[in-house]
């Protein structure tokens, strides 16, 4: 268009040049630009359970949902009705026909006005009743994201969601019809479904700091980009390339091996650093560097014995329930021994391995000021030596505290002391590309899922459940109370993933889900064919949402499954722990070291891990920074090299070359007093029996007559709605006797008066509440409202049913949303 408005301006006539600008510009209001694609007819939803009356639309429950008829009579149980114009049926619309009553359904088109409520089905209760309680809700979601927007509009921090990929395979319906990779309008019929849902999505989204994630494929990943930045305007849209098959996928000429992640962050929406930016090579070695050494606060190799250094041997008084040190006594004086015969785990010597009495690394006033400074920890209790391990931070630790290398995070309330970790390479900016072996789909997906279903549980292409965890935590790791929403829930990989972070870091975020009932093409054929139709109980326990996403939700937060197995297994929580391990020492005892020739050690190096010939030397010992073995050529020399490795520790494997067996044995304990075990870190680990301290409520959308509703006979319908605009904490109560005044239900912060006249009294229950965040009033005068308001400006005041008459119908058309 630019081109032509060039051209327009070379036109020499005045009037002419201004008549085709004029032309011009009508034409740029009505042409799009960007992403251009067809808008299809309204999607139609079923409602099941309506009547079917006179007047009603319909569709029959196992056709395309697009043909609708109108029903002009029922009687005896047949319906006769008459066929809409619609796109499909253009040619034959106004044809009359009889149906039986169960073959149809009452159905709705975007535009026509539907009042929705949520009838609760089941719910989990196995955590604190006050915290947010998750919530599932089986619904198409268009029409639950519609409900969802009254209560959460501007307030959800995080929205992730996996639409179907359209990839042809029939893995998606519009208007209740597959849609293949034969169908002229598969990617527009795809634009159009998403489009209306993501325009929902932005309006629950937090505008300054809120977050949307979409996982896709290669079949649809440009298309959504241009979707997204033409939804989002004012929003940064960014893709990650997630690795889950590292095998591949055969696609024509090139193996897939990944999907794609598109954040689309609001203007204020960061992501905090992270211990791991996804994408970095996990070397084998490199978690020992994550943790700083505790060294033994007993002396090994030279001057370890009690009589080299007196003044070094004392009592340390330990509280053994809260494993804390007490005290730090003096030193003993050498004619006094203490009884090695009485266990006393109140108190801990510096006992050798042999049983000889030995000295601390420190002196007492040292000692209890790197106590009172939180640098002095208890490890186990030593059986063998009949004493406790102390460990401590050595001068090196100290010293790379001051610089900063290492920096302190927390302080053990019982024992005081510090926990600390290295700073350098701990906090690094996730990357636009993800390779880790977590987020597989087959074996932390599909297998993942299996285990927890059992063998009849099946879903195609779960998520890896730590790629979902990954994904939300890096927009959500320091928002503790997050709320997040799904509305493509499928097989509940997100709310496990939530659960799992708030267990692993002791977050309260909040998960909503949403997922149709749908069940597969395979059991569509079936349960036909056995005579069952959609709606029917023994239709609707195959669908997604009861067979997949309720299980799964309910078995994970409970460890086990509804037969009483515990379920199977661990998870990895992303965290690591440190644990003690012995260090490798060995005698290689086929000549003596000291004698080898250079070339000859050389050929012994060549059979260690990481040993690198060049490096060797005619030296004692092979000792380098950056080799984790080390190796003894002369036991001569052994206290030098003992000495030597007191500031190695990154040594895990320790070699001495040597014919003298009884020479090795005795050196090796000398090893062990010297460095003692090695700390390491490891993935931690999560029983999945364990469950999750959560809860969980489960509701259908239905939908209600609004004449019922204005008369105040659908409260307890209505109910669960109004617990959700409280933000769903606390038990969800029931509804109160239909003469009952109000309802102040125990633990929610929220509160209805059912009769206006009794505004007095209720007035008096409220002012002694100080938990309550929402007030729902039963009126029609608008001044009691502005009254409330006025008296309770903190809080919010719903006018029931006037608001929800006004704001809760949905369905509307976009124009009037």
């Amino acid at each position: 268009m630019a081109r032509i408005e060039e051209k327009i301006a070379e036109i020499a006539d005045p009037a002419l040049r201004q008549a085709i600008g004029e032309e011009v510009a009508k034409l740029k209001k009505h042409t799009r630009f960007g992403l251009v694609f067809e808008e299809h007819q309204p999607e139609v939803v079923p409602l099941f359970g309506k009547r079917i009356k006179r007047g009603e639309r319909v569709a029959l429950k196992t056709g395309n949902l697009s043909e609708i008829w109108r029903v002009v009579s029922v009687k005896e149980g047949e319906a006769l009705c008459e066929l809409e114009k619609t796109v499909k049926a253009i040619a034959t619309a106004g044809t009359r026909e009889s149906f039986p009553v169960q073959q149809l359904v009452v159905v709705r088109s975007m535009g026509e006005t539907i009042y929705p409520s949520l009838t609760p089905v089941d719910a989990v209760t196995n955590g604190d009743p006050a915290a947010p309680h998750h919530v599932l809700i089986e619904a198409d979601n268009y029409h639950a994201l519609q409900l969802l927007v009254f209560p959460y509009e501007g307030k959800v921090d995080c929205i992730y969601i996996d639409p179907p990929y359209n990839t042809g395979a029939r893995d998606w319906k519009y208007n209740n019809d597959y849609v293949d990779k034969n169908d002229q309008w598969q990617h527009s019929k795809w634009l159009t479904f998403m489009a209306k849902r993501l325009r929902l999505a932005k309006r629950l989204l937090n505008p300054a700091t809120g977050v949307l994630i979409v996982t896709i494929d290669e079949h649809e990943v440009h298309h959504l980009g241009c979707l997204l930045e033409q939804e989002f305007p004012d929003a940064t849209v960014q893709m990650a390339t997630i690795v889950i098959n590292q095998k591949g996928v055969a696609q024509g000429g090139l193996s897939r091996a990944e999907e794609y992640a598109l954040f689309v962050f609001m203007p204020e929406a960061t992501v905090p650093p992270a211990a791991d930016d996804l994408l970095s090579p996990e070397r084998a070695d490199s978690k020992r560097f994550q943790t700083p050494r505790w060294e033994w606060l007993l002396r090994g190799g030279t001057n370890s014995k009690r009589e080299d250094r007196p003044g070094l041997f004392f009592p340390i008084h330990i509280d053994p329930v809260r494993r804390a040190i007490v005290s730090i006594g003096d030193p003993l004086p050498l004619g006094e021994v203490p009884d090695q015969t009485v266990v006393d785990n109140t108190v801990a010597w510096p006992f050798r391995t042999d049983h000889t009495l030995g000295n601390w690394r420190v002196s007492p006033p040292t000692l209890r000021q790197l106590h009172a400074q939180g640098f002095v920890r208890l490890g186990g209790y030593d059986e063998a030596r009949k004493t406790w391990t102390v460990l401590y931070l050595g001068e090196k630790a100290r010293r790379q505290i001051e610089e900063g290398t290492i920096r302190i995070v927390g302080r053990n309330a019982d024992s005081g002391a510090v926990t600390v970790e290295y700073t350098e390479g701990q906090q690094r900016s996730i990357k636009t590309v993800w390779h880790r072996a977590t987020h597989d789909a087959g074996t932390y997906g599909s297998s993942l899922l299996r285990n927890i279903l059992g063998e009849g549980g099946r879903f195609a292409f779960p998520k890896s459940i730590y790629a979902v965890r990954d994904a939300v935590a890096a927009v959500v790791s320091s928002q503790p109370n997050a709320l997040l929403v799904d509305f493509f829930a499928g097989s509940a990989t997100t709310l496990n993933a939530v659960n799992l972070l708030n267990a692993t870091d002791g977050g309260q975020r909040q998960c909503i889900l949403v997922t149709n009932n749908e069940v597969s093409e395979e059991e569509n054929r079936t349960l036909t064919a056995q005579g069952f139709q959609p709606g029917q109980d023994e239709w609707e326990q195959h669908g997604i949402c009861r067979s997949v996403t309720w299980p799964r939700s309910k078995f994970t937060m409970l460890g086990k499954r509804d037969d009483g197995t515990p379920l199977p297994g661990d998870y990895l929580t992303g965290k690591q722990i440190t644990r003690e391990k012995p260090r490798t020492i060995r005698q290689l005892g086929f000549a003596e070291g000291r004698n080898l020739p250079l070339a000859q050690r050389k050929q012994v190096a060549a059979l260690l891990p990481g040993v690198v010939q060049s490096k060797i030397d005619d030296g004692p010992w092979f000792l380098s920074d950056d080799v984790p073995v080390s190796v003894l050529w002369d036991v001569r020399q052994a206290p030098a090299w003992l000495d030597a490795l007191s500031e190695a520790d990154h040594i895990n494997d320790l070699c001495v070359v040597t014919t003298e067996s009884r020479a090795f044995t005795a050196l090796k304990a000398q090893i062990v007093e010297a460095l003692g075990p090695q700390e390491v870190a490891e993935d931690e680990k999560r029983p999945m029996a364990q469950g999750f301290a959560a809860n969980l409520e489960y509701f259908r959308l239905d939908f209600l007559d609004p004449q019922e509703i204005q008369m105040g006979r659908q409260f307890a319908a209505v109910l669960p709605i109004l617990w959700m605009m409280a933000g769903a904490c606390g038990p969800r109560p029931s509804a109160p006797d239909a003469h009952a005044p109000w309802l102040l239900p125990d633990g929610c912060p929220f509160v209805v008066l059912m009769q206006e006249t009794r505004f007095k009294d209720f007035a008096r229950h409220v002012e002694s509440r100080t938990d309550l965040t929402h007030i729902f009033i039963v009126t029609n005068s608008q001044d009691t409202v502005y009254k409330l308001r006025s008296e309770w400006p903190d809080l919010r005041v719903v006018q029931l049913y006037k608001d929800y008459l006004e704001n809760f119908r949905i369905n509307l058309s976009e124009k009037s949303v």
